[in-house]
């Protein structure tokens, strides 16, 4: 179980690092040991992501940060927003690099090139909340504040499809976060106290669960399960098939601001109050396995293997630069 690392986001404008090590005098058991501390924003940091062995980070600077995880350094950073970072989502290859503004706009960058291949200005008509890239690679879901969902076809660069939320009374009015599962065939959405299961073949909604708090993050477990940080500091787990697997796990005191899992059954959580946690989930069986007051207010966080094999990206780009509809411009 050792070998793993969680990458936290804060308040307190670090991107932070934790990395398992076995205890001394029982190597069975584990603790989180800080890797190292990087004061990379000028502002909090609001969205994370890791794709081998890089660790991108947007913060409310207007800025993006590619750290390399290999020797806690950082490549560089990217100033073309105009507006906090609120997502970052590396594709699955690790071609590119997909981050979303508070201006409604997106974004593009160019592993391989370190650049910014692309922007669109008005992806949104407000905030861009939250970006998923499908499994496959070729299609993009993003949430915008304007309570719309887009599809988006990535080799074209175009939008597919255009669903209006605000219309649908079970979110009431808040959509926070969307989230492809781990084969495409789905995807979950946040409402203000609903998590909302659709299927991509029906285009309709296969599970519906109410919640008595606010859900405030969400992850997918397998292809079939979701585990959501509530508010109340619980954690729901649920099958989106059947309606009996379903328990809810008081972990925090305070609401569960951020999780993330490897897809290996280990999850990593943390809460407003600073809690970071790794759990593992195996057989039904959900377990503690070491947890950390940071002294910090988490925001976001990845959880990643310390020994990822480095990836270098391909260097032609699988978003066709014919049909590019607006070039960034370097922010002056």
């Amino acid at each position: 179980m050792a070998g793993m690392e969680i990458v936290l986001g804060s308040y307190e404008q670090f991107t932070v690092c934790y990395r398992t090590e076995p205890l001394k005098k029982d190597p069975s058991k584990l603790f989180l040991k800080e890797a190292f501390a990087a004061h990379l924003h000028t502002s909090s940091v609001r969205s994370i992501s890791s794709h081998g062995k890089y660790v991108a980070t947007g913060g409310a600077d207007d800025r993006i940060c590619l750290l390399d995880m290999k020797d806690g350094t950082q490549v560089t950073d990217f100033l073309h927003h105009d507006g906090t970072i609120n997502a970052v989502a590396f594709s699955k290859d690790g071609t590119h690099l997909f981050a979303g503004c508070s201006d409604g706009s997106m974004s593009a960058i160019n592993m391989a090139r370190l650049s910014v291949s692309r922007t669109w200005k008005n992806a949104h008509k407000a905030a861009v909340q939250s970006i998923s890239i499908h499994p496959q690679g070729t299609l993009a879901l993003t949430l915008g504040a304007d309570l719309t969902l887009k599809t988006w076809d990535l080799i074209t660069g175009r939008t597919l499809f255009t669903t209006a939320l605000r219309k649908n009374t079970k979110y009431g009015n808040v959509v926070s976060d969307v989230q492809w599962s781990p084969d495409g065939e789905h995807f979950a959405l946040l409402g203000a106290r609903v998590v909302d299961v659709m299927s991509v073949e029906t285009t309709h909604s296969v599970r519906t669960v109410q919640c008595d708090s606010k859900p405030t993050v969400i992850c997918w477990l397998s292809d079939e399960e979701i585990a959501v940080g509530l508010e109340n500091g619980s954690l729901l787990l649920l099958n989106i098939h059947n309606d009996e697997q379903q328990e809810q796990l008081p972990i925090y005191e305070t609401r569960v601001k951020a999780i993330a899992t490897n897809g290996a059954g280990f999850i990593a959580t943390a809460s407003s109050a600073g809690d970071v946690s790794l759990w593992r989930l195996e057989d039904d069986e959900f377990s503690e396995i070491a947890t950390k007051q940071t002294g910090c207010r988490p925001i976001c966080l990845a959880l990643r293997s310390s020994d990822a094999t480095p990836q270098t990206p391909d260097a032609e780009p699988d978003i066709d630069p014919a049909v590019v509809e607006e070039e960034t411009e370097t922010k002056r």
